[in-house]
């Protein structure tokens, strides 16, 4: 995700920018050719659905208990509406970085996958794993999707002039927060959260008085403090997968910089040396694939970190269950620049191989553009998992303890702005943060380039075997030598990889971007 789960990552939805743009197949988003069968026509020219077929769907994230209850009824609705049913397939946080790519690799049989620009979606797209969508397809079995999209969501999409994603009409931050327990920040005397500093005297004070509790219970899947410590100095948009290599967003010029290179990071890996030699998570952090609310909201840890939305739904949940933790929500950017993502930060694609693409398309449409599905796949079902307020708003219910919590069905892919409602117990904090984020967001059309990866392939694919032996390490403090030391052999081995062949096309790349979208 920039960070998958800050990915999620994002995370993932806001409900406070508005979309909505019109779009048709005028506007020059793909070639006017389908590259998709398509299926036989009635008399009224809408598509044949006589035949029956079931659809398989793979998304990014941990399956809820009640997934099979909500897909029930979700099929139910299929079923009736384009006869077709759909069976939902998750990739959990702590898999899916080795998982997603063997989908296409080993010519996993399914029609629908989660997408994004942070596992690779232009990447992936240029290796041929996803079918092209094409005006002509989805004008014919997507219109609504076509009428509700903003014109900048499908240029987003384009990777070499085609688009093989259907995005998400929201825009949400990838900006991270950190939860805390409000009455243990109370009983040690720690004033409110501003910077990463505050937070840093909140962990020791729980290291030193509550053994019992893990401070901050990170895993392998590390990437908030990154954010924060290095992340607010660059606002960088990450261009090599799998390495540190960014433009600044606060600079058009599309200069790329290895922030791996930089005093900033070398300060980062010392902090989190020192973190990890406090004790202020597992010593078995790099094993570690319980998400980091999972823990917090289990008692087994004292703070937790992530995006904005996945960290109000938890902050949310545990004081349902637990008011006496009075957990609270901060933003440690301190007035930092911040960016919004693009749409195609979220979104969904079809398999190039999928034997049913039409049939795909046309639930898209639905979960996208339908209230009832919307609602059914975002929140579950009505009674059992959430009611509506009288003013309209989403009351969740079950707690901790629901089967199906608000977006734990992975539905960042279909997010369409009009559809999103407001919660009715989200923490106050939340809209304030995103206030505040709104007012420091910078724009920069270099966050639309994708990096044509088919002249490197093979250094990427180096460059990831780095990441995992060295620096994911680094993230957490676990180190055998000095800090100094470690980040040499970091970037030793990067280069040893190939990285500076990588930077030099990315480069060339980026400044023939740069001049043709002056």
């Amino acid at each position: 995700m920039k960070h998958v789960k800050t990915l999620m990552a994002v995370s993932l939805a806001t409900v406070m920018l508005m979309a909505g743009c019109s779009t048709n197949s005028s506007q020059g988003t793909a070639s006017p050719k389908p590259t998709a069968s398509t299926s036989k026509e009635t008399a009224s020219n809408k598509p044949d659905i006589s035949k029956e077929v079931k659809l398989k769907m793979y998304l990014i994230g941990d399956q809820p208990k009640d997934i099979g209850l909500v897909y029930d009824e979700v099929n139910k609705m299929l079923k009736r509406d384009i006869n077709a049913t759909v069976e939902p397939i998750f990739l959990s946080w702590g898999d899916y970085l080795q998982k997603y790519p063997l989908l296409f690799a080993t010519g996993e049989d399914f029609d629908l996958v989660f997408s994004a620009n942070w596992i690779k979606y232009g990447e992936q797209a240029i290796k041929g794993a996803f079918l092209e969508l094409t005006p002509d397809l989805l004008n014919k079995y997507a219109p609504q999707t076509m009428k509700e999209m903003p014109k900048e969501a499908w240029e987003q999409a384009k990777v070499q002039n085609k688009m093989y994603m259907m995005p998400a009409s929201t825009k949400d931050f990838s900006m991270s927060v950190v939860g805390v327990r409000g009455d243990l920040r109370a009983k040690y005397n720690i004033p409110e959260l501003k910077t990463i500093n505050d937070f840093e005297k909140y962990l020791e004070a729980i290291s030193k008085n509550e053994p019992n509790m893990v401070p901050f219970d990170e895993s392998i899947n590390a990437n908030a403090m990154f954010d924060f410590m290095v992340g607010t100095e660059f606002t960088p948009k990450v261009i090599i997968g799998n390495s540190l290599v960014s433009i600044d967003l606060k600079d058009k010029s599309g200069k790329l910089i290895d922030i791996v290179q930089t005093p900033q990071y070398l300060e980062f890996a010392k902090k989190m040396a020192d973190w990890n030699k406090k004790g202020y998570w597992s010593q078995n952090a790099l094993l570690n694939k319980t998400p980091v609310k999972d823990s917090f909201l289990a008692g087994k840890s004292a703070s937790m970190a992530g995006n904005i939305q996945d960290m109000g739904l938890g902050v949310t949940a545990a004081n349902q269950k637990h008011p006496e933790w009075k957990v609270e929500l901060f933003d440690l950017y301190n007035g930092k620049a911040t960016y919004v993502n693009p749409y195609i930060g979220n979104g969904m694609s079809i398999n190039a191989n999928a034997k049913n693409p039409e049939r795909a398309l046309m639930m898209l449409d639905l979960f996208r553009n339908n209230e009832d599905y919307f609602n059914l796949t975002t929140y579950g079902i009505k009674g059992k998992h959430y009611e509506l307020t009288a003013d309209k708003k989403i009351q969740a219910l079950g707690g901790t303890d629901s089967g199906y919590k608000i977006d734990s069905g992975s539905p960042w892919g279909w997010r369409t702005e009009g559809l999103i409602k407001p919660l009715a117990d989200q923490p106050k904090e939340v809209a304030a943060i995103k206030a505040a984020w709104t007012k420091t967001a910078i724009t920069n059309p270099l966050l639309n380039f994708v990096f044509d990866t088919t002249n490197v392939k093979n250094e990427l694919a180096a460059l990831k075997s780095v990441r995992d032996q060295y620096r994911n390490p680094i993230n957490l403090g676990v180190m055998n030598d000095s800090v100094e030391a470690v980040v040499k052999t970091l970037n030793t081995k990067y280069k040893e990889a190939g990285l500076d062949k990588v930077i030099t096309e990315a480069q060339k790349q980026l400044d023939e971007y740069v001049k043709n979208n002056k």
